[in-house]
């Protein structure tokens, strides 16, 4: 099985690169991003199929992002990540397409199991859509 993208976009480099070390060594292949403009970089030209996207950085909110990657493709996976407790905010990136939020901090066993669950739903789907053809 081909390995799983994902892209990691949050403007905290510690949290960039400890999220992209540990993804790695569980085999998946990571695209790291710190701004709006090199996520939706990263979506045209490697087409993750997974993004862990900040809802908060520095010069640009995860929402907005959000809403241009669901315009890219719809099928991505988008899991938002925060660091506070801000359900309005969750309500609006789940009705513009998120699939699921975590709160930062969470742990490493989390995330894992938060991934495996998405990528259980893509494996599923696209046997779905294998069969069909």
């Amino acid at each position: 099985m081909e390995k799983a993208k994902i892209l990691v976009v949050d403007d905290e480099e510690d949290i960039l690169h400890a999220t992209r070390h540990f993804l790695v060594k569980r085999g998946y292949e990571v695209f790291i991003a710190a701004t709006k403009d090199e996520a939706m970089a990263m979506v045209k030209q490697s087409h993750p199929q997974i993004i862990l996207l900040d809802i908060r950085l520095k010069e640009a909110s995860g929402l907005d992002i959000l809403k241009e990657v669901k315009a890219i493709d719809n099928n991505i996976k988008v899991i938002m990540v925060t660091a506070l407790d801000d359900e309005e905010n969750m309500k609006q990136a789940k009705a513009w397409g998120a699939e699921d939020y975590i709160a930062k901090p969470f742990t490493a066993a989390y995330l894992n199991e938060v991934l495996m669950q998405k990528l259980k739903t893509l494996a599923f789907r696209e046997k779905k859509e294998q069969a069909g053809k």
